[in-house]
């Protein structure tokens, strides 16, 4: 790939040039003909009004008003719009969505194809080289208030991405098999997701890669200055088009895998990061010069283990089989000598705490004794040095690792594009002080994080700390707990913390980006994480991957994938438990529409009408 200095403005940054780009051809993009002025205005109101729900805080509103004169400028609506749009912004008049909707919604020329606002929403998003956390969240937040599953919208994106890089690629007598074999597989996901792509008006949409391509390329062919699908794979080849590419993907394009440790952060020893890959097996995925090919997307996926049971090679990996948050995923390799420590050392004490559980004949379920005991088995405090240092000095570093990760995000080694992190006990650490390393930087921490999942978090759950993540994550900050973690109250019984252990008790934090997620009913220990790791996800409504597509290496479109729970996994009860309040009103729905939607939700198969629901109300985020 050539690289954005071959350019005559090379010093200029990436989104400087595409921007000049941009501005030369004069265009919009293909929606713009299509709407009545009450359309546009419309169009421009319910992101205002979104901007208003989601980024409230004092250091939103550099964001919010750039966002907005971005699209008014796009839309060429009036200089006289700006002060109304801006006023909606700060919540003037206390308006709602609803009106706005349905007059987008009802627009002749639209027909219901609601999706296409989306689309335009990504294509003006990326037009800079830069797809922010903050204006992910705000085209999730938008696609659900205009009926359009999440599942399309990521699709599009998956194909903007095969847009852009097709032209920049040649491709190896390998890597053109398995694209064989990739193509195929797409022509059955097209076919099923028809019933997907159902949208209101009848309007029916096969959305791949290979569908897709057309109409994209009008669209970054517009952005770029050429003229159709044909002006857009010249234009790729241009300088604009390089610097896009660079400045979403990294210049060198090889995504995390790519990073080498620099500067070390402490006494931090080993840090990398690997593929979450389809099929570990393949020769593909084990290149490296191959992974940018397979896995290059706008959206990326960080994953963070706890602890290691054993020392085979897919010890990082395995609890993060099921995981398909998103199709470029990443697994971080930290201190694995000492994470092993760790985990032989919870395999004793766990054998040793059953053993005397059976001894002492403790009533109930087994170990509830000890979480409810005044004092702690003498017996039990004697080998209390087997697990204590192994997990001080784990702790210690984990705590490193978070700010060598701070680092690494800030330094946008994964290119412009946003972020989700997820991290089981000591994984959740890392991420905590990830999160806490970035809030200290502020003016370049914002729009990098999209989501974080703490699971298990051995950190403090002080609402004034976890507050302060408001400023780095722009969609949900998720605190999956168990109140039986017997072994977590063990490891903290010489702390006395007024305000408890994350990992053991919701995080009592009053943001519309706070979940708290009771998963007492799914696992009754802190070993059990990694084996209910998919059950968890679901809970949480982070997407999974089916049985079948692990095994075959296949996405399989299937309605286990989804984002929203399963009802055979998740009952109303337990939704109520985690938060459900939150849960259920996301999309507007009351508690009635939202049993409909549980009764609806069926495993077998993808189809979603419209007089159910169009997306996930556990990933959508209104508040």
């Amino acid at each position: 790939m050539a690289s954005f200095k071959d350019s005559k403005h090379s010093g200029d940054d990436p989104t400087t040039e595409c921007n000049r780009l941009f501005s030369k051809s004069g265009k919009g993009l293909q929606l713009r003909p299509l709407l009545s002025d009450a359309g546009l205005y419309s169009y421009a109101a319910i992101c205002a009004l979104s901007l208003h729900e989601l980024y409230n805080y004092e250091w939103d509103q550099a964001f919010n008003q750039s966002c907005i004169n971005n699209l008014l400028q796009h839309l060429q609506l009036p200089k006289q719009v700006k002060g109304v749009m801006i006023s909606l912004i700060e919540g003037q008049g206390n308006q709602s969505t609803d009106a706005y909707v349905e007059l987008l919604l009802g627009e002749t020329n639209l027909k219901g194809k609601s999706l296409l606002v989306i689309e335009d929403m990504i294509l003006l998003a990326v037009k800079g080289g830069n797809y922010d956390a903050r204006m992910r969240v705000l085209i999730r937040h938008m696609a659900c208030l205009l009926h359009v599953p999440l599942e399309l919208l990521e699709l599009y994106e998956e194909s903007v991405v095969e847009f852009l890089t097709e032209e920049h690629k040649e491709l190896s007598e390998e890597e053109q098999q398995e694209l064989s074999k990739r193509n195929r597989g797409r022509k059955i996901k097209r076919y099923a997701l028809i019933g997907l792509a159902t949208l209101g008006g009848g309007a029916v949409l096969g959305l791949t890669g290979g569908l897709a391509a057309p109409l994209i390329g009008a669209g970054v062919g517009t952005i770029l200055g050429g003229a159709g699908a044909a002006g857009a794979a010249a234009a790729l080849g241009s300088t604009a088009g390089i610097a896009i590419i660079g400045s979403l993907f990294g210049v060198a394009g090889a995504g995390l895998t790519g990073f080498k440790m620099k500067k070390r952060v402490g006494e931090v020893e080993e840090f990398a990061f690997g593929p979450l890959t389809l099929n570990p097996q393949s020769s593909i995925a084990s290149n490296n010069n191959n992974r940018a090919f397979i896995t290059q997307q706008l959206h990326i996926s960080i994953v963070v283990s706890g602890w290691l049971s054993d020392d085979a090679d897919d010890n990082f990996i395995r609890p993060w089989r099921s995981l398909l948050c998103s199709r470029e995923q990443y697994y971080l390799r930290y201190e694995s000598q000492y994470l092993l420590e760790l985990g032989r050392a919870m395999e004793y004490i766990l054998s040793f705490a059953v053993s005397m559980a059976a001894q002492e004949a403790l009533k109930y379920t087994i170990l509830s004794g000890l979480l409810n005991a005044i004092m702690w088995p003498a017996s039990l405090i004697t080998l209390a040095s087997v697990i204590d240092n192994p997990w001080g000095v784990c702790c210690r570093r984990s705590a490193e690792v978070g700010k060598q990760l701070a680092e690494v995000l800030m330094a946008r080694e994964q290119g412009q594009r946003p972020v989700t992190l997820i991290g089981f006990s000591l994984g959740a650490r890392v991420i905590y002080y990830c999160l806490r390393e970035m809030a200290s930087r502020p003016g370049k921490c914002e729009g990098i994080v999209q989501d974080a999942v703490l699971i298990g978090a051995p950190v403090t759950g002080s609402t004034k700390e976890w507050s302060r993540f408001a400023r780095v994550v722009s969609g949900r900050i998720v605190n999956g707990y168990c109140r039986g973690d017997w072994l977590l109250k063990f490891l903290y019984r010489t702390f006395s913390m007024a305000s408890g252990v994350a990992g053991l008790q919701p995080v009592n934090l009053k943001d519309r980006r706070m979940f708290n997620y009771d998963l007492s009913d799914l696992v009754s220990g802190h070993s059990e994480y990694p084996e209910k790791m998919r059950e968890i996800l679901e809970l949480i409504g982070v997407r999974t991957r089916s049985l079948d597509s692990m095994a075959t290496g296949d996405i399989a479109m299937k309605k286990s994938n989804s984002d929203l729970p399963a009802r055979s996994k998740v009952s109303l009860l337990a939704l109520r438990r985690c938060k459900s309040d939150n849960a259920v009103h996301q999309c507007g729905l009351d508690e009635e529409k939202w049993k409909e939607t549980l009764a609806a939700a069926s495993l077998e198969t993808i189809t979603i009408s419209s007089s159910t629901m169009s997306t996930s109300p556990s990933e959508a985020l209104t508040p």
